[in-house]
C-alpha cells in the first residue's frame, strides 16, 4: 500500500547557492545508494568501507568537492555540501564521514603554498580522501621538538577517520623550539606511522577511525609544519589565493561548514531511517491486533513527528548553509555569538533527528535491532556522531548560553574548539 506514496523530500527553501556540480554529485551519490547500503553491514564488520566503494565515491567527484579549483577541485560552497552530506547520510553514515574527512581540505588548503603543493601532488590519481587527521585540536596531542630543517615528532593521534584510504595524515602536536612553545599541525606520509587496531566501537564502525602513532621520533620537514596560532590568518587570506565559493568564506564561516556536513549526515540518517520505517510498517504488529503496524495510531503519530523533525533539520541546514555562502560572497563573517548560536542550533536539530530514529525503532520493536535492519545501525551511528567533541549539544549550549545570560564568553571558536594562540 505504500508504493504509491511519494516520500521524496520536497524542494528546499532556496537554491540560490546550489550549483550544477553540487546537484550532480548528490545525484551520483543517490544512484550509489543501493550499493552503499548493500555493503554497509560487511563494512561495519570490516571497520572500513570496501576499496571499490571508496573508488566509486571518489569517481563522483566527492573527495574533490572542496579542493581548490587551482589544484583540480571544485571548491563547492556550503549549500552544495549540505545537499551532498544529506544524500550520503541517507545511504550510510560511514560513507558520509568520508566526505566529512575530505571537507578538511577547506582548512589545510589555506596553509603555506609549499605544504599545499606537497599535499596535492597525487590529486590527479588518488582514489580516496587526500588527507585524514587526528587530534588536530585536542588538548592531548603529539610532541615535537625543533631540529635543523624541521621537527622530530612522536606521539599518538586518535580518531584518524579514513586513514586506510588517505594520501596524507595530519596530526596535532605541542611543539617546543628553545624557549618558545605552541600548538602545531604536521603532515605525515601514512607509512611514517603505525596504525593501531583500536577502532572497536558501538557505532560509526565503518568510518575507519583507528589511532595512529609514531613509535620512535619521526622527522617532519619545516614545510610540513603549521603553527596553529597562524590559522586565522591563513584561512582569512584564502580568498586572495583561490577562486571558488569554498575559499571566499572567512574563518568562522568556513569552520562552521564542518558542522553543516556533520549534521547533514545525521539528517540523512533520519531520512534513511524514515525510508526503512515506512517499508517495515507493512508487517503485522506483535500487539495490538491490527493487520499492520501502519494501522496503529502510535505509528502514525511517530511517522508525522519524525517527518517534522527531519524537515526542520533540513530547513535549518539550508538556512545556515545559505548564510555561510552569503557571508562568503559579501566578504564578511559570523561574529562569535552568531557562530555559537548556529553551532548549538545545528546540534539541537541533529539530536532531534536522533530521537526521531529512536522513536521509529521503538515502534518497529525488537526486529529493528537485528543487525540486518538498517534502522539500528542508523541509530547507533547518529548517537556516535553526536558524541563528537564539536557536536555535543550540552557543551555547545553552555558556550552559547553563557553569552545569552551575560557571562564572560569562553575563548573558543568553531563549535567549541580551544583557542591555541600563544599564551592561551
Amino acid at each position: 500500500m505504500f508504493d504509491t506514496v511519494d516520500h521524496t523530500p520536497p524542494a528546499q527553501g532556496t537554491d540560490r547557492f546550489l550549483t550544477d556540480e553540487g546537484r550532480r554529485i548528490a545525484a551520483a551519490v543517490a544512484e550509489l545508494r543501493p550499493r552503499i547500503q548493500a555493503a554497509a553491514q560487511a563494512a561495519e564488520q570490516a571497520r572500513k568501507l570496501p576499496d571499490d566503494l571508496i573508488e566509486a565515491l571518489a569517481d563522483t567527484g566527492l573527495t574533490r568537492a572542496v579542493v581548490p579549483i587551482e589544484y583540480g577541485g571544485l571548491a563547492l560552497g556550503a549549500r552544495d555540501v549540505a545537499e551532498i552530506a544529506m544524500e550520503l547520510g541517507r545511504a550510510d553514515a560511514a560513507a558520509g564521514w568520508v566526505f566529512m574527512v575530505s571537507g578538511g581540505a577547506r582548512m589545510i588548503s589555506t596553509f603555506p603554498e609549499e605544504l599545499v603543493d606537497d599535499l596535492y601532488r597525487e590529486v590527479d590519481t588518488w582514489k580516496g580522501p587526500i588527507a585524514a587527521g587526528g587530534s588536530t585540536f585536542a588538548a592531548v596531542t603529539g610532541e615535537g621538538r625543533r631540529v635543523e630543517g624541521g621537527w622530530m615528532v612522536t606521539g599518538k593521534w586518535t580518531f584518524v577517520s579514513g586513514n586506510h584510504s588517505a594520501a596524507r595524515i595530519f596530526g596535532g602536536m605541542h611543539w617546543v623550539d628553545g624557549e618558545r612553545e605552541g600548538h602545531g599541525l604536521v603532515m605525515f606520509d601514512p607509512g611514517q606511522l603505525e596504525r593501531l587496531d583500536d577502532w572497536a566501537v558501538a557505532g560509526m564502525s565503518a568510518s575507519d577511525s583507528n589511532s595512529m602513532r609514531a613509535v620512535d621520533e619521526v622527522f617532519v620537514p619545516d614545510h610540513r609544519f603549521v603553527d596553529m596560532a597562524d590559522l586565522p590568518r591563513h584561512m582569512d587570506s584564502a580568498h586572495q589565493r583561490y577562486g571558488g565559493l569554498a575559499y571566499q568564506a572567512k574563518m568562522r564561516a568556513s569552520m562552521l561548514t564542518v558542522s553543516i556536513i556533520t549534521i547533514g549526515i545525521v539528517a540523512g540518517l533520519a531520512r534513511g531511517s524514515f525510508d526503512a520505517f515506512v517499508k517495515q510498517t507493512g508487517k503485522k504488529p506483535f500487539s495490538p491486533p491490527y493487520a499492520s503496524v501502519a494501522e496503529m495510531a502510535t505509528s502514525q503519530v511517530t511517522a508525522a513527528k519524525a517527518r517534522a523533525a527531519i524537515e526542520i533539520a533540513e530547513t535549518m541546514l539550508v538556512k545556515y548553509a545559505d548564510l555561510i555562502d552569503a557571508h562568503a560572497v559579501a566578504g564578511t563573517d559570523f561574529s562569535g555569538p552568531e557562530e555559537s548560536q548556529a553551532s548549538v542550533e545545528l546540534a539541537y536539530v541533529g539530536q532531534q533527528c536522533h530521537d526521531a530514529i529512536q522513536s521509529m525503532a521503538r515502534i518497529i520493536g525488537s526486529s529493528a535491532y537485528a543487525l540486518s535492519n538498517p534502522i539500528q545501525r542508523y541509530l547507533r551511528d547518529a548517537a556516535v556522531i553526536l558524541s563528537h567533541g564539536a557536536m555535543r549539544l550540552e557543551s555547545l549550549a553552555e558556550i552559547s548560553g553563557r553569552q545569552l545570560l551575560g557571562q564572560p564568553p569562553f575563548d573558543m571558536f568553531a563549535a567549541g574548539l580551544q583557542n591555541k594562540a600563544p599564551g592561551k
